[in-house]
């Protein structure tokens, strides 16, 4: 009788070791993805508390995921004009002490736009970071679904919104010849390995600056002069006015001449965010002026 007791015990302890390690399982799900830096991180089932410090993420967040989610932003993330009222922090150089007061279970941020140290420095303080890249269209679609499926957004509204990026149809027979300015001195501009330039010619334009390695590639006053542009972009027009006034002899160009001078804000032009599809028919209609 004695021993039947002391087994009953041990199976009565045995069983609640075994419920509490199994309570110890049963914290927040997580998920484990793979980032455009090829690096496996750990992120919560659901997020509940995100930060972007990218505006196009940032964007495509407020967007495609409910928005009481988002603890924070950049200090450049400023569309739309609801995302002001969140607590925003410096991304260059990054605040990593102002994001790890937020708490955030992910934070998200551009290639390019953080580094290595940073990230370690984050994780060694529990911050979860993916990083994604947004250089070209199939980027900018794969990295949005990923952007989706991680924050278990609204599927349905984005694939509404490629829909509208769609650029299938879109075919010319003759191309104008553009350019894109980024800053006038020294002059840098979207090289070939931008959205911008793909969006460009799926419009009707070629851009003239051929330099597919290269973001944003520096050229001179000589190499504009050759090229010709018939189309010049501009992010305002203040910078339109610098432009020429800078380098004048480029009014003999196609394009000044033709008074084909436009201009696309700066956080629609530069940003592959969610006015892609505005910049698109933006585009198309310049190239059919």
């Amino acid at each position: 009788m004695r021993y039947s007791i002391y087994l009953f015990i041990l199976f009565a302890l045995l069983g609640q070791s075994c419920s509490t390690k199994k309570e110890k399982n049963t914290g927040t799900q997580v998920q484990v993805r793979i980032d455009d830096l090829g690096r496996k991180v750990s992120v919560a089932d659901t997020p509940v508390r995100i930060i972007s410090l990218t505006p196009s993420i940032t964007e495509l967040l407020y967007t495609f995921v409910d928005s009481t989610r988002i603890v924070g932003r950049s200090v450049w993330c400023d569309y739309p004009e609801a995302l002001k009222k969140l607590p925003a922090v410096n991304s260059y150089p990054i605040d990593i002490e102002a994001i790890v007061r937020l708490k955030p279970d992910l934070l998200l941020v551009k290639k390019g736009m953080i580094s290595l140290a940073e990230i370690a420095k984050l994780e060694q303080l529990h911050v979860p970071v993916f990083v994604q890249k947004y250089d070209l269209l199939k980027d900018i679609e794969a990295s949005t679904r990923t952007l989706v499926e991680i924050t278990k957004g609204d599927s349905l509204k984005m694939e509404h919104w490629l829909a509208l990026l769609n650029t299938d149809s879109l075919s010319y027979s003759t191309y104008k010849k553009c350019i894109a300015i980024v800053s006038v001195s020294p002059i840098y501009v979207f090289g070939k390995a931008t959205f911008v330039s793909e969006l460009m010619y799926l419009a009707g334009g070629e851009n003239i600056v051929d330099i597919a390695d290269k973001e944003y590639p520096a050229v001179d006053v000589e190499y504009i002069i050759q090229q010709n542009p018939e189309v010049f972009l501009f992010s305002s027009e203040d910078q339109k006015k610098l432009f020429f006034q800078t380098y004048p002899v480029l009014k003999n160009c196609t394009g000044y001449k033709t008074q084909h001078l436009f201009m696309i804000d700066d956080s629609v032009l530069s940003r592959p965010g969610i006015r892609l599809p505005e910049l698109k028919d933006s585009l198309v209609s310049i190239m059919h002026k």
